[in-house]
């Protein structure tokens, strides 16, 4: 058996704006299979090279999507019996797909399957405003409890530690990941760890504001997708309430469900996806009483007018042309005034002759 992770996070805005009614996820799905069957690419490049496709695969009684990260760079080989190495049998035109599984619950909470080599949370975010052209803004769906402790918490340490060979930068976001870059290039076995500490010295103005910035990174951090990938994150403080010292486990903090999975199923596109939905809504009613228990009630309908039909590159592809639209008018009205000003100008020079001659 092999073990999978499933992640609960919220839909906390959209565009900016406080999400106040449900998010328009049946609209989504409805709009990736209309794309899918007419054949338009869905692939999206985001910023940094990963190239993200997603489709819909159910939508009752809860839609849900798979995004896939492809890969057609770097791939790994297979090996034979007797351990000689080849390239993965693909056929021309073939990519290596690694996938992560959405389900998009009441209370705007998405209920996440996850494995190790697939897309984080945060990637769905990147690819629905790449696509879409909206900006869902998701947090974590955390221990009752957790949110109250770290708010209380006068902080005077934050470490975390991973196995050197998952150290990468695609982990973090921010200064995280511009970190986990550089380790990733001076170790690549053993653990890596690192420590913020408030430390002695200075006065407590300097020590204030040192705290303050953990705490800053702390949530840089907790907002991150790939938590799960570290073997132990915890921030150490003082409770302002009681004046007890708190060590606060940050990867356990979050509520994830870990579940065993056959390894053969979820090597079988057309069983792991059965069997990811099937996974999904017992999570969904499994839950169902924590959620109605600790997130806010969501009423209202979706506003299905947000989501457009899926056009070749997405929103991209029409801000380009609408920049290069732009820019062209732009020129041409540049080429006009230039050819006006140079009109007026012969117009002027010729009639100065005349007056002088």
């Amino acid at each position: 058996m092999a073990r999978r992770s499933v992640q609960f996070w919220r839909i906390e805005q959209l565009n900016g704006d406080e999400l106040s009614r449900p998010f328009p996820a049946r609209r989504v799905a409805e709009v990736l299979q209309k794309a899918r069957d007419a054949g338009t690419d869905r692939h999206f490049t985001s910023g940094d090279g990963t190239v993200l496709l997603a489709q819909a695969v159910a939508s009752a009684p809860h839609p849900m999507l798979l995004l896939d990260r492809v890969r057609d760079t770097n791939l790994p080989s297979v090996g034979d019996a007797l351990g000689r190495r080849k390239p993965l049998p693909l056929a021309p035109g073939d990519h290596l797909l690694e996938t992560t599984y959405f389900a998009f619950l009441k209370r705007n909470v998405i209920a996440v399957l996850t494995s190790g080599n697939g897309p984080r949370a945060s990637r769905l975010g990147e690819y629905l405003e790449g696509m879409l052209g909206l900006e869902p803004s998701l947090v974590p769906v955390v221990r009752e409890d957790i949110e109250e402790i770290l708010t209380r918490l006068e902080v005077s340490r934050f470490e975390f530690a991973l196995p050197a060979e998952r150290l990468s930068g695609k982990l973090m976001d921010g200064e995280w990941a511009d970190v986990l870059d550089s380790a990733s290039r001076l170790m690549n076995e053993g653990t890596f760890r690192i420590s913020l500490s408030v430390g002695r010295s200075g006065n407590a103005e300097d020590k204030q504001r040192i705290r303050d910035r953990i705490q800053q990174l702390i949530r840089l951090f907790r907002r991150a997708g790939s938590v799960d990938h570290f073997d132990y994150v915890v921030a150490e403080g003082k409770d302002s309430l009681t004046g007890d010292r708190e060590v606060v486990d940050l990867l356990k903090e979050r509520f994830i469900s870990h579940i065993d999975v056959d390894p053969d199923v979820f090597n079988d596109p057309q069983k792991s996806t059965a069997e990811a939905i099937t996974i999904l809504n017992k999570q969904a009613r499994d839950n169902e009483a924590f959620f109605a228990r600790t997130l806010p009630e969501i009423k209202g309908t979706a506003d299905s007018g947000l989501v457009p039909d899926i056009v070749a590159g997405g929103m991209a592809t029409l801000r380009a042309a609408l920049a290069a639209a732009v820019e062209g008018a732009g020129e041409a009205s540049q080429g006009a005034q230039k050819a006006d000003q140079s009109a007026g100008e012969n117009q002027g020079g010729a009639g100065h002759e005349l007056v002088r001659g």
